[in-house]
């Protein structure tokens, strides 16, 4: 009965238990579900789809989907669920204009047509846009429905009379859209909203002469609609040559600056080199703007760097603009933007390049570093400012010695492990004295970093030294190694002998066998008189090894056979000899000491017998 009660007991205590721990999952779910909810708000905050203005922009990226109703990108929980939603930019319908031109046979009449041409629909958006009612919009101003012709769903006029126009009146160049259920029809290319009416045929129908000497881009912004065609004086058609229009629908904007970034294929700044240089100022760029030499046609050219004047400006074939970088005034990056401006209009053009302003390594004050005479030795350096692209594989570690000479290291530096931390090798010191008589050995040198900014086609361009902002010399000078011998120990790792063999690191070290180009072992341990080195190949037939050090050192090691007169331990053999003969030294002197003490002994013990019968005489 007891156990019974105990049973039901620990029964009611688990249910209750089960009970608490279900309330308690339900509980952290309803406080995670707004948590969950404020993540994917905030992410949706930062992921700006609506910036899209066309369907191929916006299915770029896998969070936005394109409405066809309602010609906007949204995020994909933003519109209900239809068979118009373009979730990958496979699917987009290809939207484009065809604008064709004909004059009268007295050339005094221009008939212009537009033709809307839709492909890849795979959603039937076509058949979609035939049952609504649809309006041709000119200039903002004038509205007509357009009226279908063609029942194929792919091509279809936008208006039923063809517009047309005298060719007395001046060349000009129109904003026309497609509304339908009050909304505007995106285009893929936003030039397809503009057209120009041309005083000349062959300016409308010859293609080659049309856009001679001129760059042309449209594109969108801020939700509008831009358009800019600028041409030099060689154009042989009667137009207005730096034209810029923006437009939004609801009415028209003529300005006389244009802002363009890299969006426009036949204006942007398509290479930038190179991308990164000292805050200082002084570095060269090369910078390629498509079509330089009709913007810079009469006009002033200025370049920015990230916010900071390029000086220097000077202009090489077609499309190559050079200059030098100022010392920093901003921000330390930044892109590109090309200016070129006069009194009429100007064009500002902003690369997608980032180019890197970079702040001067420090190093710290308080760090002591050490190297061998002959160099090569791998030291951690820190400090501050060890960031890409600034400072990989660009910096050398370099001594100045007492005399104004100034030693560099052989190779760069590491590539920074961090903003604070690389690894650097030291330079040679050899065939230097001090003051001409003594060595260089245990003397304490100043230090620091070159940082050498390198261009893409890896020519110098430009060398900064850093120095240890300190008062006294932080490098000391280490004696070159000394090897002996090596032996295998008795785990069967190989043991190499010597002096002055701390100063180097693991890595700094490769053995090898005398006759295999492979690695024979991989050092471990590095003491002062020996290098112990697991061993990645059979070692015990081994009688002779290569020693390669960081600074490209070679020496040949041979294994011990007998005590190496210069070697600092006296060996096992020698030392028990020693002491062999010290114990038997003193042994014999024990010895002979016993031997006295106990002759003298005796003879005081036992007197002579002579001395004992005159005693007893006397007393008798």
């Amino acid at each position: 009965m007891v156990d019974s009660k105990k049973l039901c007991k620990n029964k009611n205590y688990c249910n209750h238990k089960s009970i608490n721990g279900i309330f308690f999952i339900v509980y952290t779910m309803v406080l995670m579900f707004p948590t969950h909810s404020i993540a994917l708000e905030t992410m949706s905050n930062i992921i700006r789809c609506s910036d899209s203005m066309t369907c191929t922009k916006c299915t770029l990226t896998p969070e936005c989907v394109w409405s066809l109703m309602q010609q906007e990108c949204g995020h994909k929980n933003q519109f209900n669920s239809s068979s118009l939603i373009i979730p990958t930019i496979s699917e987009c319908p290809q939207i484009s204009v065809v604008t064709s031109y004909r004059y009268n046979d007295f050339k005094t009449r221009i008939h212009v047509t537009n033709n809307l041409k839709i492909t890849n629909d795979l959603v039937g958006f076509t058949y979609y846009l035939l049952r609504t009612k649809m309006y041709y919009v000119l200039q903002n101003t004038i509205e007509k429905e357009v009226s279908i012709y063609d029942k194929t769903l792919i091509w279809f006029p936008l208006q039923k009379e063809k517009a047309t126009f005298d060719v007395e009146m001046p060349t000009v160049t129109y904003f026309m859209f497609i509304k339908f259920n009050s909304i505007m029809l995106r285009f893929d290319k936003v030039e397809d909203h503009y057209f120009t009416f041309y005083k000349h045929e062959e300016c409308a129908t010859n293609e080659a002469n049309k856009y001679k000497s001129c760059a042309t881009c449209g594109w969108n912004k801020n939700g509008n609609s831009n358009y800019l065609k600028w041409c030099s004086s060689e154009n042989t058609c009667e137009v207005n040559k730096n034209l810029y229009m923006k437009n939004n629908a609801t009415h028209q904007l003529n300005e006389n600056v244009a802002f363009v970034t890299n969006d426009c294929a036949e204006i942007n700044v398509t290479a930038v080199d190179p991308l990164s240089g000292p805050q200082t100022g002084g570095t060269t760029l090369t910078i390629i703007v498509k079509n330089h030499r009709i913007f810079a046609e009469n006009r002033t050219l200025k370049v920015t760097v990230a916010g900071t004047l390029c000086t220097n400006l000077k202009t090489s074939g077609l499309e190559t603009i050079t200059c030098t970088t100022s010392q920093v005034v901003g921000a330390l990056s930044g892109p590109v933007l090309v200016e070129y401006s006069s009194l009429e209009s100007g064009l500002k053009i902003e690369s997608s390049q980032i180019f890197h302003f970079c702040p001067n390594p420090v190093l710290d004050e308080d760090q002591q570093l050490g190297g061998v005479v002959s160099g090569g030795t791998s030291v951690p350096v820190r400090g501050s400012h060890f960031v890409e692209p600034c400072v990989v594989s660009s910096a050398r570690l370099y001594v100045d010695l007492v005399d104004g000479v100034r030693r560099y290291a052989e190779s760069y530096c590491d590539p920074p492990i961090n903003d604070t931390y690389m690894v650097c090798r030291t330079p040679r010191v050899n065939g230097t004295s001090w003051n001409g008589n003594s060595s260089v050995v245990g003397r304490l040198l100043n230090f620091g970093l070159e940082i050498t900014f390198l261009k893409e086609d890896l020519s110098f361009n430009h060398s900064l030294p850093i120095a240890v902002r300190s008062s006294s010399p932080r490098f000391y000078v280490h004696p070159d190694p000394v090897f002996l011998d090596f032996e295998i120990d008795v785990s069967g790792s190989v043991v190499v002998n010597g002096l002055n063999l701390e100063n180097f690191q693991p890595e700094d070290i490769v053995i090898q066998s005398a006759d295999s180009p492979s690695s024979l072992c991989e050092v471990v341990t590095v003491t002062r008189h020996s290098w112990v080195c697991e061993p990645t190949m059979s070692v015990n037939g081994s009688q002779v090894v290569s020693v390669t050090l960081a600074n490209s050192s070679v020496f040949t090691v041979i294994r011990r056979t007998s005590h190496h007169p210069d070697d600092p331990y006296i060996p096992l053999g020698w030392f028990l000899v020693i002491i062999f003969t010290v114990l038997a030294f003193f042994c014999a002197f024990a010895f002979f000491l016993t031997r006295k003490y106990r002759y003298a002994t005796k003879n005081i013990c036992k007197p002579p017998k002579a001395y004992i019968r005159s005693r007893s005489y006397t007393t008798m």
